[in-house]
């Protein structure tokens, strides 16, 4: 029972890899903050950006290697890594990239901000 408990444990912890074939199923419902990384980047992101992010609003967060989305990468212009963007219901809202020492100018406050603010839609 232990290893069968242990097996559907392991196996929910799985993410599957995301691709630029696959990007748009993975951001297609609800809020999805997604962190772009890379192999060769300089700096982590620091842990509090996305304290308490993920649930937030039913918020996820996925990240993701540059490599396996290039096309994406190359269309958001992103050139320095750590970078994040929001995305709801498969659509952009926010993009904040790295400058170049690798320092990513958001917080979680800021990503809850932005989430608020979709969320709240037009009032007009």
């Amino acid at each position: 029972m232990k290893y069968l408990i242990g097996l559907i444990l392991f196996l929910t912890t799985i993410t599957a890899q995301v691709t630029d074939k696959n990007f748009k199923d993975s951001i297609g419902k609800g809020f999805v903050v997604v962190v772009f990384t890379s192999d060769w980047q300089k700096k982590e992101l620091d842990s509090l950006v996305l304290k308490g992010i993920n649930g937030h609003e039913d918020a996820k967060v996925i990240t993701v290697k540059s490599e396996e989305v290039k096309k994406l990468v190359k269309k958001l212009r992103i050139r320095n890594y750590p970078s994040l963007a929001l995305f709801h219901a498969g659509s952009k809202k926010e993009l904040w990239k790295a400058d170049m020492d690798g320092e990513v100018d958001c917080s979680a406050n800021d990503i809850k901000k932005a989430i608020g603010e979709v969320s709240a839609g037009d009032v007009f």
